[in-house]
């Protein structure tokens, strides 16, 4: 059977709830793997309704297997958080939930219950607060190989990993050195 892929609902004042629904639509036409959405689904509830997006959400919890993601209902493992209205000012409020989203990611990745995760949009200036350059990095700390992070950039025609992640255009020629890209292309096999 194949392993499903996670989709983080990232930040719960962005456009995530309709990058999901929108993906979840067409899924179907794209793909045959299955997906699961760690998120709040109350928040989404709320949000679908506001966007009068017409799909069921189904709750799956720590023990779900593979088949339980299957079917019409998009499935969504559920993370506890209240925000009572479908979208308010961006702020440090959801930064507890947003970091348990991806604590729960990392926990099924390592016990294989999930090949990966994608996450939705986030708002790094106040997750993360200057401590990460991005998402990728907190990843890769959080992961245990901080400083060796790979980013990969793809869609079907082409699949492009930068030599550098989250740094401003101008620093990349003093960041990029032979050692480094060496070492980043053998992450990318």
């Amino acid at each position: 059977m194949t392993i499903p892929i996670a989709i983080i609902a990232g930040e719960p004042n962005s456009t995530s709830s309709e990058i999901i629904f929108k993906s979840w639509l067409l899924i179907k036409k794209f793909t045959h793997r299955p997906i699961l959405v760690i998120g709040n689904i109350e928040l989404l509830n709320i949000q679908k309704k506001k966007m009068k997006f017409k799909i069921a959400i189904k709750k799956i919890n720590k023990n779900f297997k593979t088949a339980d993601l299957y079917g019409s209902k998009l499935p969504v493992y559920n993370v506890n958080y209240r925000q009572r209205k479908a979208f308010q000012k961006i702020s440090t409020k959801s930064n507890k939930y947003i970091f348990e989203c991806f604590d729960i990611a990392l926990q099924l990745v390592k016990k294989k219950k999930i090949q990966g995760f994608i996450n939705c949009p986030i708002h790094k200036e106040t997750l993360l607060k200057k401590k990460y350059n991005g998402i990728t990095e907190f990843l890769s700390k959080k992961s245990g190989v901080k400083n060796n992070e790979v980013m990969l950039i793809y869609n079907k025609k082409l699949a492009v990993s930068p030599l550098t992640t989250h740094i401003p255009l101008s620093d990349v020629s003093t960041k990029i050195k032979k050692n480094r890209n060496n070492k980043k292309s053998k992450n990318n096999k």
